[in-house]
């Protein structure tokens, strides 16, 4: 059966906090719009059977913003890895309520890539674990202060500009299949040599 979301989403920048509308008119395959004032936007190419984003990557000059895609689904639905890697972090916090942070390696410069989930409802791993692209690493829930009372996952990727700086960068950059080209898991699909990412909610 189709469900509607529509709901606000509490995002938190610096030095405060404020409140987006955002509204997801399909279940599945539905990107929302990035912010008018973001200057780097990315036409985005969602499959059919995708959960929907509700809210896009969105960065100002002073750093700050909202350094993830919100992808909206049912409480409980699985979160899986974005590519292999080795858990840096599983804990519970006030604002994001259940994270769980990925180290990827480094690339051909030396640097490290991260992916970091948040608002979930569970967590399966634990640091140390390393996990496999596609993997189910927790389920997706609302946890946090944050999290606005949606059911969403928040999913961040950064990257190591020297070492131990990182700076988050729109995930739509760095898909399995392309720039723009939302990918959901294949495991059949070849691992690249350089880091890309598979959408961290399984397709249906």
């Amino acid at each position: 059966m189709r469900r509607f979301f529509r709901s606000l989403v509490a995002i938190a920048t610096l030095p405060g906090l404020f409140i987006l509308t955002g509204c997801v008119q399909h279940e599945l395959g539905h990107a929302s719009a990035y912010r008018p004032d973001h200057r780097e936007k990315i036409p985005v190419v969602m499959p059919q059977g995708a959960p929907s984003i509700s809210q896009e990557f969105f960065s100002d000059p002073a750093g700050s913003g909202h350094r993830g895609i919100d992808i909206v689904d049912r409480i409980g639905t699985p979160v899986i890895a974005a590519a292999p890697g080795v858990v840096t972090g599983s804990y519970f916090e006030p604002a994001y309520g259940n994270r769980v942070t990925i180290d990827h390696g480094h690339n051909a410069d030396g640097f490290k890539t991260i992916t970091v989930y948040k608002h979930l409802n569970s967590r399966t791993v634990a640091s140390g674990d390393r996990v496999a692209r596609g993997q189910q690493i927790a389920t997706l829930g609302n946890t946090g202060a944050l999290a606005g009372g949606l059911p969403h996952l928040h999913f961040e990727v950064h990257r190591e500009v020297r070492p131990d700086v990182k700076r988050a960068v729109d995930p739509h950059r760095v898909w399995m299949n392309g720039v723009g080209q939302v990918s959901c898991f294949d495991p059949a699909a070849a691992e690249p040599d350089s880091f890309r990412s598979t959408y961290p909610v399984p397709c249906r």
